[in-house]
């Protein structure tokens, strides 16, 4: 192993037959790793979004890719059935990584944000406030019934967190 490799390597792309992952208590999909810790991952679709079955990238939560599938084929059935229902998960849910800018004008609530897949402009009702979470975390659903995460309303910059302010602690 090279000194730029880190220690706790998954299975590479190359015995990804052998990828062992299972959904918790938790509802997270963790990485079992012999030896090591194991770690709680998230499935991110990579581009092209036209073929569904291909490149998912494994992440942790510094959103570090840990693994890189190339197929879906390639996993054993349990683990492409889990990363299968992660993709459905992520599908509908966007998560803002900064919000740009938040005004109120009649009924509406004009939000601009970054998120993980890019810029988005949306609107959500003057009375609808974003759902608190358990274990913390913020659910938005705009005026078009699509759901935005914020993960970790603290972890956001100053300028977001302003934004925010009167929406989640």
């Amino acid at each position: 192993m090279s000194k730029n490799e880190p220690e706790n390597r998954a299975p590479t792309d190359t015995d990804l037959s052998r990828l062992r992952l299972e959904r918790r208590r938790d509802g997270q999909i963790w990485l079992l790793r012999d030896g090591h810790d194991d770690v709680a991952v998230r499935a991110r679709p990579c581009f092209p979004w036209t073929h569904p079955g291909r490149y998912v990238s494994l992440r942790d939560a510094d959103d570090s890719e840990l693994i890189l599938v190339h197929d879906l084929g390639e996993l054993a059935a349990d683990a492409r059935r889990l990363v299968q229902e992660a993709l459905v998960e992520v599908g509908f849910v966007l998560e803002i990584t900064r919000v740009l800018s938040l005004e109120s004008e009649f009924e509406i609530r004009n939000w601009k944000v970054e998120t993980r897949q890019g810029p988005f402009t949306f609107q959500t009702k003057l009375d609808d406030w974003p759902h608190e979470l358990p274990g913390g975390g913020a659910l938005i659903r705009d005026v078009a019934g699509n759901l935005f995460l914020i993960p970790d309303p603290a972890a956001l910059d100053a300028h977001s967190r302003k934004l925010l302010w009167a929406f989640v602690d």
